[in-house]
């Protein structure tokens, strides 16, 4: 495989990224993957205000990390992301992720996107907006795999109700797809989370809540891990979490 060409930044591992102990917990990969993204597109003119000017914006709706190794408090991060190549009528597009200490890798994601335009919806790849000379990789990270989820929860699964509220919001005026990641979180002991071993984490982010609404959150242990879910007011899912343990 050629070099794989990414766009980096450095991050340290502050205590606002670690839980209970003293290293960086998952939440924190999501938060820095989707900084990663937004910086990136910032980068290339492609960024939030540019697609505003068209009347458009971007949403993640699936994202898989895979974990290696722990980040540790006060270590020195590389994130770093590219984009996949896409065909041009596609309506999906991906981007790969990955996090280093010097040469250990820390972890590496997966995300697929889509560009909305708020008048008529789905925008194609070709528009998307990437510059004539972009370079795209072709290494899709993560082997390209991500999962399916089905609702398939009971009321014994129910663990407590999730009220959307300010520090949820972010400037799409929605829930921020972290945000589901840390609620989900919630169904857990802050020792239950600290000792978690966790080898895959995969958000699949189905519609948006606003502030105010009401989620029922539900956990299902499975075979490997945990597969979680919030429910909205009418019964459907909006975003699924699964949990995969080393």
């Amino acid at each position: 495989m050629s070099e794989l060409k990414k766009f980096s930044f450095e991050q340290t591992v502050t205590p606002d990224l670690c839980g209970k102990e003293p290293k960086m917990q998952p939440p924190a990969a999501f938060m820095l993957f989707q900084n990663a993204a937004s910086l990136h597109a910032e980068a290339i003119g492609n960024g939030t205000a540019a697609l505003a000017k068209r009347d458009c914006y971007w949403v993640a709706t699936h994202s898989r990390i895979d974990f290696y190794e722990d980040a540790q408090l006060m270590d020195a991060l590389t994130v770093s992301t590219w984009v996949n190549p896409a065909k041009p009528n596609a309506v999906r597009g991906y981007r790969g992720y990955d996090i280093f200490v010097g040469d250990k890798r820390i972890a590496e994601g997966l995300t697929e996107w889509v560009v909305l335009n708020r008048e008529t919806g789905f925008v194609r790849f070709s528009e998307f907006g990437f510059p004539e000379d972009f370079d795209f990789q072709d290494y899709v990270a993560c082997e390209g795999k991500l999962r399916r989820f089905r609702d398939e929860f009971s009321d014994e699964d129910e663990v407590y109700t999730f009220v959307v509220r300010t520090s949820s919001i972010d400037i799409g005026r929605h829930m921020n797809n972290v945000a589901y990641v840390r609620a989900f979180l919630d169904c857990f002991s802050a020792d239950e989370a600290a000792s978690m071993s966790v080898r895959t984490m995969e958000a699949r982010y189905i519609s948006a809540c606003m502030e105010g609404e009401e989620l029922k959150i539900y956990k299902k242990q499975t075979e490997d891990g945990y597969v979680l879910g919030a429910s909205r007011s009418d019964g459907k899912c909006a975003a699924f979490l699964g949990i995969t343990l080393k």
